[in-house]
């Protein structure tokens, strides 16, 4: 149940000689060094991930050249989103002054159809994306009203199924925006 004697003797005897702190400094060393070894690499890991999360709105967002060394799928994703941000454009631009957020409204639309494939109605004969509906979703709503307005956009929407990631998502292209104040 409780530490033996004899072990609490060892630990103080080895912390009162100046050889025995060396020796247990040596080994909380050996045992910190590789956990934070471990920790330094995960949180690098999230910071790559962040990283090129941040070049691709930047490149979606922005008229910056899209780099070679992107893959012909990465290419076309980013050329879609920026036709579709487009069409967006016009629509928000005719509505902000009736106090639509249009950030919001990009953020929501960014984080649901990146890289989702065309949905042009000449290639499937499918209908167009309604950008007027889906800006709709969002008349009279602040970002603190998020939630209302995915429950409108899961409504008029329902091909749509927004998940926890995708309201992370939205939160992080969101604050990107009013940072960039596109």
């Amino acid at each position: 149940m409780g530490v033996p004697v004899i072990v609490l003797k060892a630990a103080v005897t080895a912390a009162s000689d100046k050889k025995g702190r060396n020796v247990i400094a040596v080994i909380i060393a050996a045992v910190l060094v590789p956990l934070i070894t471990i920790i330094l690499i995960i949180c690098s890991l999230f910071t790559g991930v962040e990283n090129a999360n941040t070049s691709l709105l930047d490149l979606s967002f922005t008229d910056m050249e899209i780099p070679e060394d992107m893959n012909d799928e990465q290419r076309e994703a980013i050329t879609e989103m920026r036709g579709h941000l487009a069409e967006l454009d016009i629509l928000i631009a005719e509505k902000e002054e009736s106090g639509l957020d249009g950030n919001m409204v990009k953020a929501v639309f960014y984080s649901l159809q990146f890289g989702v494939p065309s949905d042009d109605p000449y290639e499937d004969g499918s209908p167009p994306f309604e950008y007027e509906k889906f800006c709709g979703c969002f008349d009279g709503l602040t970002f603190v009203q998020l939630d209302t307005a995915l429950e409108n956009v899961s409504y008029n929407f329902p091909q749509y199924e927004i998940t926890d990631d995708h309201k992370k998502m939205i939160k992080f292209v969101y604050d990107y925006l009013k940072g960039k104040q596109l």
